[in-house]
């Protein structure tokens, strides 16, 4: 080869081989920004301003006055169809819609049992003790399914001599997220709901991540809620709303409800702003989730094949999972060299562990990018 070839293919390697490097770690536009943390699309404060402004502007669009009306009463229109329900009724938090389904159902008999680990019982305040006057009775530390042996024994026990305080409610939250988004095992809802169903018992759904996890544990939204009376779904986690969250249940429940809500000062002025961006997203939300939870798979093969990287599933997990580097050093600046080739995860300095969050924005690259993002940021 002569001089001057090998000058110029030496010269074009090196070009190809920086122009590659610079590629994989320059700064991706927002949209092709991945985030593997939280459960949705972590929209700026930009994008929700233009979303609505896009929606708002549209001839068709109607908003609500203190909730009655325009978009509001279309997704609970929609939402009490998506669930099988008899009606859907808008409410600002999900940690509102937990306590008021417990307090209605739950009537005179005060005790309610519920998981340790959830949501209810660990992360809202004492909310439904304080405010509503209930016994809440956790079952099953530490795990998500509760036996339907120890929610009889439950039931008996709080029903026995010598001072009798019947259960009035059983609340199940799944998935769990305290317990890194396990669900519950359904054939074991099944036996819980039909024993309650059985002592005249009320039962309420935390399934505020219910349809996230529906992809994994092939049990569709509906199919979950018909065996509960009540159905609370979250539309800030992964429908992307600023706040909100929507109650289902039968029609006279519902009204209930809704004197309650206006009660605890929730009856707010308007909340299409909400209730649009959910519905927006609700459009075929189940065939993005089940294109992310594809690529998913995908991705957490291709870091295990690499060698670089070991994952750690839960038994009956969802779209939770926690890596590590496979000879367990600390993965230190793992997160930043991510955030510069444009794959967000949760690092915490010193830490040998880190949590892989499945959302829809696993959708925006290939599964292939991603993985080599990972590869080359521990290289």
């Amino acid at each position: 080869m002569s001089t001057f070839l090998r000058r110029t293919f030496f010269q074009c390697a090196a070009v190809s081989i920086g122009g590659a490097f610079r590629n994989a770690f320059a700064q991706p536009t927002p949209s092709e920004r991945v985030y593997l943390v939280g459960d949705g699309l972590s929209l700026s404060a930009a994008d929700y301003a233009g979303l609505l402004a896009q929606i708002a502007g549209k001839s068709e669009f109607r908003r609500d006055s203190y909730l009655h009306g325009g978009a509001v009463e279309e997704l609970e229109t929609r939402m009490a169809r998506e669930l099988g329900k008899e009606r859907a009724l808008f409410l600002s938090t999900g940690t509102l819609a937990n306590q008021l389904a417990v307090r209605v159902l739950a009537g005179e008999r005060r005790k309610v049992l519920v998981q340790h680990e959830s949501h209810l019982y660990r992360d809202e305040g004492d909310c439904a003790q304080l405010l509503s006057g209930l016994n809440l009775v956790p079952l099953g530390p530490g795990r998500a399914t509760l036996g339907n042996d120890e929610v009889i024994k439950a039931v008996e026990d709080a029903a026995g001599p010598p001072y009798p305080a019947p259960v009035g409610a059983i609340s199940i939250e799944s998935p769990v997220r305290r317990t890194m988004g396990q669900a519950f095992e359904f054939e074991e809802l099944k036996k819980v709901c039909a024993y309650a169903r059985s002592k005249g018992i009320g039962t309420h759904l935390d399934g505020a991540r219910v349809f996230l996890a529906s992809p994994y544990t092939g049990v569709k939204p509906s199919e979950y809620a018909a065996l509960f009376d009540t159905v609370y779904i979250s539309l800030y986690k992964y429908f992307n709303a600023p706040y909100g969250a929507i109650l289902a249940g039968p029609a006279a429940l519902m009204t209930r409800v809704e004197q309650l809500r206006h009660q605890f000062g929730a009856q707010i002025y308007q909340g299409w702003e909400s209730a649009a961006v959910a519905a927006h997203y609700l459009d075929g939300f189940g065939e993005r989730i089940q294109k992310a939870v594809r690529n998913g798979e995908t991705l957490i093969r291709l870091l295990e094949n690499s060698g670089r990287f070991k994952v750690e599933r839960v038994p009956s997990g969802t779209n939770l999972c926690r890596i590590q580097l496979g000879d367990g050093r600390p993965l230190d600046d793992l997160g930043e060299r991510l955030r510069q080739a444009g794959v967000v995860m949760g690092v915490e300095k010193g830490a040998t562990k880190s949590i892989l969050q499945i959302n829809e924005t696993i959708n925006r690259r290939s599964p292939e990018e991603i993985a080599a993002a990972f590869v080359k940021a521990v290289a």
